[in-house]
């Protein structure tokens, strides 16, 4: 464990760099530095597929705490062959600041003219009660709108239709089974932001309302949602995520097709 009353201050990512690579790496040459790399990026993707499950025989047994760790050893065995590279620590710190000045200057490519271009889809599932209130999840540890209500909602994944992707992720998430025969859509959102993916930065997002289901309703994934709640779809609570407020507001007044972004 470290002393944090003598431990010695930080004096700079560069320069704790150059004390490690001096330090217990002062034997190891730079080749070996520039292949350690390598054997670190496997296991931040180990690490990432134990989060998110990937793997069905260990299933989930990281956090992202673990990958954010595997991360940064990431950018330290890189840090190391920087250094001999660039001539020590000052050298390295300036060549990455030229490096994030040319990186960050970069823009987004437009979409070339002509031809066909797609937005994402996103399948999402209202499960209504028959008191008419809805399941929201709430978010937490995903990256996006953590905090913040939702559907259960995601991405197809290949092979899938949108409504098989549908019921995928009910199951994931709330540890429901449907059955197609009982879904009914009730919207279409084409949204847009720069920060969605894709040359458009638009989703469509696809709406299923079921009211019938097998199993209990409930936050099937502790690690990205912390709780699921019942609400009232017609006067939804604050934190419901803004285009998905937008989106039952629409149902409510029972309109099939919205957009959302667009100028």
């Amino acid at each position: 464990m470290v002393d944090f009353e003598s431990a010695e201050p930080c004096r700079g990512f560069w320069d704790d760099a150059a004390r490690i690579r001096n330090g217990y790496l002062a034997e190891v040459p730079t080749q070996t530095l520039v292949l350690k790399i390598a054997e670190e990026v496997g296991e931040v993707a180990e690490a990432y597929i134990g989060m998110i499950g990937g793997n069905p025989r260990k299933g989930r047994h990281k956090d992202r705490s673990d990958v954010l760790d595997e991360l940064t050893d990431v950018m330290f065995a890189a840090a190391a062959p920087m250094l001999d590279l660039a001539g020590g620590p000052e050298q390295a710190e300036r060549h990455m600041a030229e490096r994030l000045e040319i990186v960050s200057a970069r823009e987004v490519a437009a979409p070339p003219s002509g031809g066909w271009f797609g937005s994402f889809v996103a399948p999402h599932v209202l499960l209504r009660r028959q008191d008419g209130k809805v399941m929201m999840l709430r978010r937490a540890n995903t990256g996006y709108r953590d905090g913040w209500l939702s559907p259960p909602a995601g991405r197809i994944e290949p092979g899938e239709d949108v409504l098989a992707a549908a019921i995928r992720e009910a199951a994931e998430e709330t540890g429901v089974r449907l059955r197609r025969e009982d879904a009914r859509f009730v919207h279409v959102m084409h949204r847009t932001a720069r920060t969605l993916p894709g040359p458009c930065h638009a989703v469509s997002d696809f709406w299923f309302r079921f009211d019938r289901w097998e199993g209990e309703p409930h936050a099937a994934e502790p690690d990205r949602a912390s709780e699921a709640l019942w609400i009232d779809p017609a006067a939804p609570p604050d934190d419901v995520i803004p285009h998905c407020a937008l989106v039952l507001a629409a149902i409510t007044r029972g309109e099939a097709f919205s957009v959302d972004g667009w100028a």
